[in-house]
């Protein structure tokens, strides 16, 4: 089975994305809960910055930074989209 790739990340409002990927599937994914739980999300407070998301090589990722060596952000799509499944499936319960 082929697994998805992101086609697109942009910000919604601070601090939520919208990924879709290249199946078809989109969903909000809130960052709150990451954002100033350590040293390496602490750029992501500046909302101009998080603004500036972007998608990794061949789609597998998407985050901040993405070319710069030892200083990017980034995020595993598989469990990531596990979490904006969930998400969506709570929203409708």
């Amino acid at each position: 089975m082929k697994q998805p790739r992101i086609k697109s990340v942009e910000v919604v409002r601070y601090p939520v994305l919208l990924v879709t990927y290249d199946d078809g599937f989109s969903g909000e994914y809130d960052l709150s809960h990451f954002i100033g739980r350590g040293p390496i999300s602490e750029p992501l407070k500046d909302p101009e910055y998080f603004n500036h998301v972007a998608i990794g090589e061949y789609g597998h990722t998407f985050g901040w930074n993405l070319d710069v060596l030892g200083e990017e952000i980034d995020f595993c799509i598989d469990s990531d989209r596990k979490n904006i499944e969930a998400n969506r499936t709570s929203k409708k319960t």
